[in-house]
């Protein structure tokens, strides 16, 4: 079992090879073993978090990259599906601020993606959002629409939401008005709940037993359509790994997942983890691909299908790295100038563009989220504006208490060294979350760090102006001391604090318990508070070093 990679260089001399956009060569290609057996691509992006701009130093490739290169694959391999698992916009400030805009739609439409996996991310703007699929935006073609995919989502009444099915099929067209049938059933994280708002989410179940999903969809009225198609796969936003040629489940009921074993099931696309996987996975040896994220690769089924015998063969997973191109053909041409207007049309609720320069860094900031237990530069920064920010608002003293808090998964990336401008920083803190701040004990504030430094799922709680003393052997809190000052002071468990926190982690995500934040404590600012992301912009641009 290996990791099969394609590169576009590599996919450059096949286009040359197969005679570019002659689709009389490409057939003759794809039949390698006999007249009637034709080579099928499943195509599919996972994770894309609304990475529309080349970013070097982030190693995005961007979105007119990604629609070049597939559809150059899509000429080599003319007979393919493209489907997309998941992710597709959260986490970008990009994309908050210019939602109306419609990019995403426009995306979708050029890649040709008509079904998608439902990501935790997809929930960020709520269900009713979720459902109208940018019914106003300005960039939706007014034919445009897809389908999402997810079985194993139940809203109050049992039944699978009404801005999802649990799967979709979809054909392939051949010559001679023959059609291969592909049939995807969508499956979500469990934990998606964990990994968005609460109230995003009310009313939904996630169900983690996910071989009992399978199982009980093939009694529902209609699966039918399944059992004839062609070809079925798992679109799913599900995290998969990779450790040499071995793939392995990453999930809150990943047990359950291991225990898939159907044979109707011809592969397997994931997403979520953000990990690059071209391999076989569970006791039956499923294909499994993932794309890395943002952006970076199209993962790839290729499939060999008998035309006459309508029999599947051999399945090969496969990633393509996306390299930009020095230059753009007409339709990702067209994508990148409508990227470009978005960039100067949008502006920070303070009139500032997006792409203006905020700070020059002479070294990188570090904020690595494969290495979440610990304090970071960025998250040190983040938490500072909070603190800050709320100091001036109210007026407050250098003396006065005040304390940043910060969840680890809210800060997406570090700064590398040279300008940057205000959207590199929404994209480093992009949800834009209300601000929330609490007077609390030393007492309240010592529970609250050491949960969050025991908080091994969702990474290390990120906070200014606090030092801990840890025991050595359990990692658990000790003493907590106060350091903005002269002098750190221990935090005493009967004095006030002021702590000034993400409302994400207040209603209870990444695993905070509600119950650290309670609703007496809340002190309600004087005047109202900017975004998270406002702040962090706003205090970087009047840093002086």
């Amino acid at each position: 079992m290996k990791k099969y990679q394609i590169s576009s260089l590599i996919l450059a001399a096949a286009l040359s090879l197969f005679g570019g956009v002659n689709a009389s060569a490409q057939n003759n290609v794809a039949e390698t073993k006999n007249d009637n057996e034709i080579t099928l691509g499943i195509f599919a992006i996972n994770d894309f978090h609304a990475s529309f701009v080349r970013n070097e130093s982030k190693h995005t490739p961007g979105a007119p990259a990604l629609v070049q290169t597939m559809d150059s694959l899509c000429r080599v391999y003319p007979y393919h599906i493209v489907v997309n698992a998941g992710d597709t916009f959260g986490g970008s400030y990009l994309y908050s601020m210019s939602r109306e805009k419609g990019l995403v739609p426009q995306l979708f439409r050029d890649l040709n993606i008509q079904i998608s996996a439902l990501g935790n991310h997809e929930f960020d703007e709520g269900q009713e959002k979720l459902a109208a699929k940018w019914k106003d935006a300005e960039l939706r073609p007014d034919d445009w629409n897809f389908t999402y995919v997810a079985a194993n989502i139940r809203n109050d009444k049992g039944e699978c939401p009404s801005f999802a099915r649990p799967y979709a099929v979809q054909e392939i067209v051949l010559p001679q008005g023959q059609n291969i049938k592909v049939a995807f059933i969508g499956l979500t994280t469990s934990d998606a709940p964990q990994k968005t708002s609460a109230r995003n989410v009310k009313g939904l179940s996630f169900d983690g037993n996910y071989p009992k999903v399978l199982d009980s969809l093939k009694l529902t009225p209609g699966y039918d359509v399944v059992e004839k198609a062609d070809l079925r796969f798992i679109l799913s936003h599900l995290g998969t790994a990779q450790q040499g040629e071995d793939a392995f489940w990453i999930d809150g009921n990943q047990d359950n997942l291991k225990k898939i074993d159907d044979p109707s099931i011809h592969g397997l696309i994931t997403s979520h983890t953000h990990e690059m996987v071209a391999s076989h996975i569970n006791a039956r040896c499923y294909p499994v691909v993932q794309g890395l994220s943002h952006g970076n690769y199209i993962s790839m089924l290729e499939v060999k299908f008998d035309t006459l015998t309508r029999r599947v063969g051999e399945i090969t997973p496969r990633l393509v790295r996306i390299y930009p191109k020095a230059v753009l053909e007409e339709k990702p041409a067209r994508l990148q100038k409508q990227i470009e207007e978005t960039l100067a049309q949008y502006k920070t609720k303070g009139g500032t563009p997006l792409g203006k320069p905020v700070m020059h860094l002479d070294a990188p900031l570090e904020h690595n989220r494969r290495n979440k237990f610990r304090q970071t530069e960025v998250g040190t920064l983040v938490c500072q504006s909070f603190a800050e920010t709320y100091r001036k608002n109210e007026g407050l003293s250098d003396k006065a208490l005040v304390i940043g808090v910060s969840h680890f998964g809210s800060i997406r990336a570090g700064f590398p060294a040279g300008d940057i401008s205000v959207l590199d920083v929404g994209e480093t803190l992009p949800f834009a979350n209300a601000l929330r701040v609490y007077h609390m004990t030393g007492k309240q504030l010592f529970d609250l760090v050491a949960f969050g430094l025991r908080n091994k799922r969702f990474g290390q709680i990120q906070t200014s102006y606090l030092s801990y003393e840890r025991d050595q052997e359990s990692g658990e809190l000790l003493r907590l001391f106060y350091t903005k000052g002269k002098k750190p002071q221990e935090v005493k468990a009967k004095k006030k604090y002021y702590v000034v926190v993400d409302d994400y982690i207040v209603r209870g995500g990444d695993g905070y318990p509600v119950s650290l934040f309670p609703d007496e404590v809340e002190v309600k600012p004087t005047h109202t508070l900017p975004t998270t992301t406002d702040v962090f912009i706003d205090y970087l641009s009047n840093l002086k070093q």
